[in-house]
Order: C-alpha cells, then structure tokens, then sequence
C-alpha cells in the first residue's frame, strides 16, 4: 500500500513511541548494537531486508527491541522496483543489515549514546526527620561556640 505524500505535507511528523526510556529499554541500548542504531537517529541511512529489499531514509525513531520509524523513505523491493513514503516503520525481525554513514565513526556514536543514557543523580528531598534532625544538630554547634555552655572548673 502506497502512501500519498502530498496528503500528509502539512502533517507534523511524530514518533509512534513517545514513551520514556525505561531500565530495561536502558540495558537493550547499552548491552546491544540497538544503542548503535538509536544513536543514528536524524540521520539519512539504509537499512537492508532479509528477503533483499531494503529502505533509505532518515530514522525517526529506533526502540529498545530495535523497530525503526523512518520519514522520507524509499522502499526498494527484491524487483527493484521504488515506492516513495512519508514514513515507514521496519520490524526488528525484519532487518539483516543497517548502514552506518561513512562520515559517522561508531565507536564515538556508541560513546555519545552511552552518556546521554546515563543516570543523573537526583539529590534526595528533605524529609520532616531529616530536617529536624539537622535543625537540632545546628543548635548545638552554635551552642557550643556561642559561650552558652556552662564550662566546669
């Protein structure tokens, strides 16, 4: 089925997966080459069929399990036969081989993924005890070096 590009011109074009990265989704990127493909994501690639079709286009998307969403792709099928489409979506079981363009080199592509992935800390909120506990301990320093404490002779 071919899509009409001219009807979708105005459309804005989104990804299908709009969910936030998970850990599970964090362990697929880092442990295998799907953080190599999502790392490609806004460029222009080809991505080759195991029945010999293939698909270049710009990838729009790549989830965990590797299923990629593409925009202005064109779909070339085992016949050589060319379909234009505003966006395309490749199954992961689908995929032999993705092209990594030859000005991108993978290694600082994987170490780019791999910081952006990585945990920020977030600095733990004060809770009643905490803040009590800090409160009383602020009390006594400046007890202490106040001269209000009784010294013994």
């Amino acid at each position: 089925m071919l899509c009409d590009s001219k009807s979708n011109e105005n459309e804005q074009s989104k990804p299908i997966f709009t969910k936030t990265i998970t850990k599970e989704d964090k362990y697929f990127f880092s442990n295998t080459l799907a953080g190599l493909v999502k790392a490609l994501e806004g460029q222009y690639t080809t991505i080759d069929f195991r029945n010999e079709a293939c698909v270049t286009g710009k990838i729009s998307h790549v989830d965990a399990k590797m299923n990629v969403e593409m925009e202005d792709a064109v779909f070339y099928d085992p016949m050589g036969a060319e379909h234009v489409f505003p966006n395309f979506f490749v199954n992961k079981r689908n995929i032999r081989y993705v092209h990594i363009p030859k000005k991108t080199p993978s290694v600082e592509l994987i170490g780019r993924q791999l910081t952006q992935m990585e945990k920020k800390k977030v600095k733990d909120p004060h809770t009643y005890k905490k803040v009590r506990a800090k409160r009383y301990n602020d009390e006594i320093v400046q007890s202490a070096f106040s001269g209000e404490a009784s010294t013994s002779m």
